[in-house]
């Protein structure tokens, strides 16, 4: 005997109902996902009214992709300022810096190691110099996509730089490029042209700086305990890092030994991030022994 039309409505209606109710449990927890993401954001930019003298502010470059830009969980501590550090934001302004500093992806962006960079450096240096932060991370980048100068996730990232690095410019001196990337092109098509075009990478961006000896700080790819994709390509990629910095005594390597991912096993959880920020900073003053000159 066929169901009446009635039944046919009722099971039609079932299914509808859960189909509501399903993506209604799924918006809500991307929601939360979300929530729990920026739940420490600031939630107001300190803007910077009056700059200290050039002559007493560092700048350094936060160059690279979202490992660099940042996927960490920001804490409250992460946002806590510090007087004599600040942070360009994508509009050019000079803001006190705060995690996350990178804005260019607004809707992935999360805690890098910048600021834990710029809190370990300052304490080494003389209380009337200041630190000022150019992010110009863009999560996915390869090299190529920066050598072209190409529309990557809505940066021309070579543009960006250009324009960050010159403005910046006037209002302190460049002390160093900290950069980590390599993700995008740790794979067997791009790794044998990496160690090339990163050097002209490196040159494009002391050219702008205007110093042939600009301190370049690169940091290592994770090698994460029990995560096995990429891990050849990656380890050849480091070992590209290095030779690049034993090429040239003006560029650090930062190790990656010791720290975790998140859950996506790409990028570094929050505590490594900050771990990667103090080893950057202890990386440039090993090569810069004459500080607070």
């Amino acid at each position: 005997m066929r169901g009446s039309p009635e039944t046919g409505h009722f099971k039609m209606g079932g299914r509808l109902m859960r189909f509501l109710l399903l993506a209604a449990f799924f918006a809500l927890s991307a929601a939360m996902v979300q929530d729990e993401r920026t739940r420490f954001f600031p939630r107001r930019l300190e803007y910077v009214d009056v700059m200290p003298p050039r002559e007493k502010v560092w700048l350094f470059v936060l160059a690279g992709q979202s490992n660099m830009a940042g996927r960490g969980v920001v804490e409250p501590n992460d946002t806590v300022p510090h007087p004599r550090i600040f942070s360009v934001t994508p509009d050019k302004r000079w803001v006190v810096a705060k995690e996350p500093l990178q804005q260019y992806q607004p809707a992935l962006t999360g805690l890098g190691p910048g600021l834990a960079f710029a809190r370990a450096l300052i304490e080494e240096l003389d209380d009337n110099i200041y630190i000022g932060l150019i992010p110009c991370a863009v999560g996915g980048s390869s090299v190529g996509n920066w050598l072209s100068d190409s529309l990557y996730n809505g940066v021309r990232l070579k543009s960006n730089f250009t324009d960050k690095l010159l403005w910046a410019k006037e209002y302190g001196t460049v002390k160093g490029i900290i950069w980590h990337q390599g993700e995008a092109d740790a794979t067997a098509a791009k790794l044998p042209r990496y160690k090339d075009d990163l050097t002209l990478l490196f040159d494009y961006f002391r050219g702008v700086a205007a110093n042939d000896d600009l301190p370049i700080i690169a940091g290592e790819l994770g090698i994460f305990p029990g995560v096995e994709k990429n891990r050849q390509e990656y380890m050849i990629l480091n070992d590209i890092l290095l030779e690049v910095s034993r090429e040239d005594t003006d560029i650090a390597l930062v190790r990656s030994f010791g720290l975790k991912a998140k859950d996506d096993n790409v990028h570094f959880d929050s505590r490594s991030q900050r771990i990667m920020g103090r080893r950057y900073a202890s990386a440039w003053l090993s090569l810069n022994h004459n500080i607070n000159k």
